[in-house]
């Protein structure tokens, strides 16, 4: 299987993987992150690569590129999928991608053209939030990510005539892996990220580093 590309989409509680290759996604898996008997937080990333390539008959080395979701959302997830991407591209010597996640959330849904809000929960009642366009099946960034409060949510859709996009919202859905297909020329054209230094965009810092910000009265990456 030549052109095989690896994508890794974390940035929720519904993570999940795909492999794309010759234009197809030939196989996708949501990622579990509970044990079902117990309840208990699992790693799930590399479980589901893993079922991807067993049941594709593939394997790592035929990988072409790896492409990661960039954020905003889920600190600890987010890293977690970086991290297993900068694996693969090290050791096997290809490019990393990034993908826009709220593009990735407009692609899921396969929306007509028109105006929408993309948001994801980012706690305390907030929510990151992009406004794009879509025009015949291509996605247009309007405004960069934000956080805004969670009562503003609907009245900033309304005042851009837009409808909401994300979890738990007017068109209810998760960012999903295999939709990257969509986005890929646009992936490409922006061209690889930096392996050694790229990060996704989490959106805002991790809790324990706010707290031990706040106790120490500086900022703890200059």
């Amino acid at each position: 299987m030549s052109d095989l590309i690896l994508v890794i989409e974390a940035s929720t509680r519904h993570a999940s993987v795909a492999l794309i290759a010759a234009g197809a996604v030939v196989m996708d898996a949501s990622v579990t992150s509970h044990d079902p008997a117990t309840g208990a937080r699992v790693e799930g990333l590399m479980p589901a690569i893993a079922t991807c390539f067993e049941r594709t008959q593939s394997n790592p080395t035929q990988l072409s590129s790896v492409m990661c979701s960039a954020g905003p959302g889920s600190f600890t997830s987010l890293r977690s999928a970086a991290a297993l991407a900068k694996g693969f591209c090290s050791v096997l010597r290809i490019p990393l991608y990034a993908v826009p996640t709220m593009e990735l959330l407009v692609a899921t849904a396969k929306l007509p053209t028109g105006l929408y809000t993309t948001a994801l929960d980012a706690g305390r009642g907030e929510y990151y939030v992009s406004n794009v366009a879509t025009l015949d099946g291509y996605i247009t960034d309007i405004t960069p990510v934000s956080i805004i409060p969670g009562t503003r949510l609907h009245t900033q859709a309304h005042e851009r005539h837009a409808t909401l996009v994300g979890p738990g919202l007017d068109i209810d859905i998760f960012p999903r892996a295999s939709a990257a297909l969509a986005l890929l020329p646009g992936i490409v054209a922006t061209g690889p990220a930096p392996i050694d230094t790229w990060e996704p965009r989490y959106g805002r810092l991790a809790e324990a580093q706010v707290k031990w910000e706040a106790l120490h009265g500086r900022v703890l990456v200059p």
